[in-house]
């Protein structure tokens, strides 16, 4: 064999040397197979409540209440999931009255030597409902996502002049079924 025949076939075998040394260095060609993920969430029915009091200010009973009724308001603010059923109650108070009752709540403002003043609590401004602690006496609202604020409207009836003079206050819970 001459040289350059020899030349020839080295550089040949080197030449496939690197070539399969290439070759083998290379990933192997896998398949490939997908699968879906499935992605879920649920979302619950949920409320939330918040009030603003009632301050009725003076109640003069011998003078400018004792033929006239006091009033003032306050509001019951909640925001409900979207198209969810909300039923809002106004309890009985800390000081119901004898014969008071969820549907019909006696109402009494106390002050701290055991003295009582009426009132009452209205879902209208013309205070002829009276908004109780029932399904049938609560208001009724359908959840729309943002903030809807109802207006809470009280009244001292007038002429309670058996009272004597002094602060005088009541707790009423405010509640949000859903």
């Amino acid at each position: 064999v001459n040289r350059g025949t020899y030349t020839m076939i080295r550089r040949f075998a080197l030449a496939s040397a690197i070539l399969i040394a290439a070759g083998s260095a290379a990933p192997a060609m896998a398949g490939a197979l997908s699968a879906d993920v499935e992605v879920t969430a649920t979302v619950p029915n949920n409320c939330t409540i918040s009030t603003s009091s009632i301050g009725f200010g003076n109640y003069d009973p011998i003078g400018s209440n004792s033929n006239t009724p006091l009033t003032a308001s306050g509001s019951v603010t909640i925001t409900c999931t979207k198209e969810a059923s909300a039923s809002i109650t106004l309890g009985q108070g800390s000081n119901a009255g004898e014969g008071s009752t969820d549907s019909t709540p006696a109402r009494r403002l106390h002050n701290n030597f055991g003295d009582f003043l009426s009132y009452q609590i209205y879902q209208d401004s013309n205070l002829n409902t009276v908004w109780g602690n029932t399904a049938d006496t609560g208001v009724l609202e359908l959840g729309n996502g943002a903030e809807q604020e109802k207006t809470v409207f009280g009244r001292i009836a007038a002429g309670q002049n058996n009272v004597p003079a002094g602060s005088y206050s009541d707790i009423v819970s405010a509640t949000v079924t859903f």
